[in-house]
């Protein structure tokens, strides 16, 4: 007992307050001030006494961090930041790629067209006010415009088709009931007519969205395999990959996913960055070839089972998307036109960052443009052949 009273009396001595108390009694000296510090020759040197020989520091290096990322390993890269993004899109003579591919695919033609070609990116206050564009007096120069493709050859579905892609941002062209889910987007893009909304499910919208949502990652996706030098999951292969998948749903969505011979009314092709546009340009035109006669066959096999012979269609336009590393373009082709040549109709570069919005809604609007021209001629498209199965339980 006597030890551990004097166990007690230990512990308590050393956290009584008195004990506290004759500390407290002890003189108090004012540490002396640090000597300030001079700077010289981008150095901080630390002057005056320390707390010691090993925490003692001497000199202070000041480095602004290096925005490179140093890695063996190209899979660690950091996501596309937008200064990170090499442009390897410039030759030696200062032309892009993009400008080299437009040329290969438009020396057919006597004009140049664009529908891309004015798309502009500024940021949100800019934009709020460059709203006081006269929206009526961009139609009349898109009409204007209409009247020269239509001189230079051009069909009426790709007429259509380019002044849609032009007019991207100056009209109402998504459901306001999808505003909430693509919050991000200019409200102007939105309409509570749902006649005015050409980006809209005709089936189920929940998978609409979720398509739609979906496709605006194809530039960051197109971006990172660059940075990453992700073969073979290249740029050009997720351009061509989002484009179909999209696709996919939209033929869905109208109960045409299982048609004859898969057939459509576009086509993808897709390279490199160093291959030869004017070996895609031949091979996209081959393709489009045989897809036109894959839609004369469909129009002969229904001639015979309708009544009204003068009521077959003429074969359609058809078109192509062609990608090259992040450049992607639509092209035009008319199997009744008597020039065998490709019309450029739009042209976009994934590479930049700031134009994704502009490019998800330029695919949507392209793909539910085929959509629906798929709708019309629905009609005139055999049916699909279902095998039978040989198990007899199915």
């Amino acid at each position: 007992m006597t030890f551990l009273r004097d166990v007690g009396s230990t512990m308590w001595s050393y956290i009584s307050p008195r004990k506290t108390q004759e500390r407290r009694d002890k003189p108090f000296k004012v540490p002396s001030l640090p000597t300030p510090a001079t700077s010289r020759k981008g150095k901080i040197i630390l002057q005056g006494s320390s707390p010691g020989p090993n925490t003692r520091v001497q000199t202070w290096d000041v480095k602004t961090p290096s925005p490179t990322f140093s890695s063996d390993d190209p899979a660690l890269l950091p996501p596309s930041p937008p200064t990170s993004l090499e442009r390897p899109y410039t030759d030696f003579e200062g032309d892009t790629l993009i400008d080299h591919m437009e040329e290969n695919l438009q020396k057919g033609e006597d004009e140049k067209y664009d529908a891309n070609d004015e798309t502009l990116v500024v940021d949100e206050g800019r934009y709020v006010l460059d709203q006081k564009v006269d929206v009526e007096a961009e139609r009349k120069r898109r009409e204007e415009q209409g009247r020269e493709l239509r001189g230079a050859g051009w069909t009426e579905d790709a007429i259509f088709l380019f002044q849609k892609l032009g007019m991207r941002g100056f009209e109402p062209i998504l459901p306001m009931e999808w505003f909430h889910d693509f919050g991000a987007l200019p409200a102007d893009l939105f309409t509570r007519k749902i006649d005015l909304a050409y980006v809209k499910a005709l089936g189920d919208d929940f998978h609409a969205q979720k398509a739609l949502d979906g496709l605006f990652n194809l530039g960051p996706r197109a971006r990172d395999a660059i940075l990453t030098d992700a073969h073979p999951r290249t740029a050009e292969w997720h351009i061509k990959r989002f484009v179909r998948q999209y696709n996919q749903w939209a033929m869905k969505d109208v109960g045409m996913d299982t048609i004859w011979r898969d057939l459509s009314l576009f086509e993808v092709v897709s390279g490199p960055k160093g291959v030869d546009a004017d070996s895609m340009e031949s091979k996209m035109k081959t393709k489009l070839q045989r897809l036109a006669l894959h839609w004369n066959t469909a129009f002969r096999m229904t001639q015979h089972e309708s009544l009204d012979a003068e009521a077959v269609p003429a074969l359609p336009t058809l078109y192509g998307v062609i990608s090259s590393h992040t450049i992607m373009a639509f092209v035009s082709y008319d199997p009744l036109s008597k020039d065998d040549i490709l019309r450029t109709v739009a042209m976009f570069d994934w590479g930049q960052e700031g134009y994704d919005v502009w490019n998800v809604i330029a695919v949507a609007i392209f793909v539910i443009h085929c959509r629906n021209r798929m709708l019309e001629l629905k009609d005139w498209i055999p049916e699909a052949s279902v095998e039978a199965s040989s198990d007899p339980d199915l």
